[in-house]
């Protein structure tokens, strides 16, 4: 199940008019990188949940079957929360175990090993974990030496040993979701803080590989630059964007459809669908948003910008 009905109030204005998990990430939505990983690992059947702009989503994913998954939906009218909405949702979560991932961050982890050390612990719960470089940012998951987890967020109450930040990648028994009362409630503080309290073993598990917060725009326009530079990219352009001759594009994202006239120069920055950017103009460090037109000549900076204005990042 990917979890994607969030307000994407950090992201905000870009999520004004789109999912947060619709954004596009080098140039695609950001829920199409995720149901491909997915599908690496063998996932066939995804569950999606949707409250905010859920139409932005349905119009990427549809029923999922150019990503060889089949692809369901459950509708929040209300929003549910990490653990309302998968408890919404447990008539479509059959087997003995649902891997849950939040739908608006990017991840690379081996998900199949995550589900494997899963199935060998005999555990009802495995989170995915990763060092925790700022606990007053991400709140803390400490475990033991063997992985049991010992406390989440302070919850039920402190504790000594390994600390991690949990990545929003887990997998549990479904049948655990039946503890959650009906409506909206969280899975940390509803769910897995209570199962540590009466002494059940969860199970934390550090991971390999990058994960990628994108937390606000200027997160976003951060973690893109990142993926550009451990990919070995010096750029990403969309076959239909077109950039003239004497332009120049460098670790930049440009979307479908974008104009980049002679002269101009685009620097680290990620640009949406259909932005032009005029002749001599230079964009450094910014996020475009879709159909914005930067003038001829014009400097921008430091800047999101949207047709509706501008901001510093």
């Amino acid at each position: 199940m990917v979890l994607a009905a969030g307000l994407g109030l950090r992201m905000r204005p870009l999520t004004e008019k789109r999912a947060k998990p619709a954004l596009p990430v080098l140039g695609r939505p950001l829920i199409q990188h995720t149901l491909e990983r997915l599908r690496l690992a063998g996932v066939r059947d995804v569950v999606i949940n949707l409250h905010h702009k859920p139409g932005s989503v349905r119009r990427v994913v549809g029923d999922g079957r150019r990503f060889g998954l089949r692809v369901r939906y459950s509708h929040e009218p209300r929003i549910l929360g990490t653990g309302g909405g998968p408890r919404k949702a447990r008539r479509l979560l059959r087997g003995p175990s649902v891997l849950l991932v939040n739908g608006d961050m990017l991840f690379d982890f081996d998900l199949r090993w995550l589900l494997e050390r899963h199935r060998r612990s005999g555990a009802p719960a495995t989170l995915a974990l990763l060092p925790n470089p700022d606990p007053s940012a991400y709140g803390a998951v400490v475990t033991d030496a063997a992985g049991r987890i010992l406390s989440l967020a302070g919850r039920p109450r402190p504790a000594r040993g390994r600390v991690s930040l949990f990545t929003g990648v887990q997998v549990l028994d479904p049948a655990l979701l039946e503890r959650l009362p009906p409506g909206a409630s969280d899975s940390v503080r509803d769910l897995y803080a209570p199962l540590v309290a009466e002494g059940v073993r969860l199970l934390g598990v550090r991971v390999r590989g990058a994960w990628y917060d994108l937390g606000g725009p200027a997160q976003y326009l951060a973690s893109q630059r990142l993926m550009l530079r451990r990919l070995g990219l010096a750029r990403v352009v969309e076959r239909s964007a077109r950039v003239e001759p004497g332009a120049r594009v460098t670790a930049a994202v440009v979307g479908a459809g974008c104009w980049i006239a002679r002269g101009a120069r685009v620097e680290a920055s990620v640009l949406w669908e259909k932005v032009a950017v005029g002749a001599g103009a230079s964009v450094k460090r910014c996020v475009i948003a879709e159909g914005v037109r930067i003038r001829a000549g014009e400097r921008v900076e430091g800047q999101l910008v949207t047709r509706s204005g501008r901001r510093p990042l």
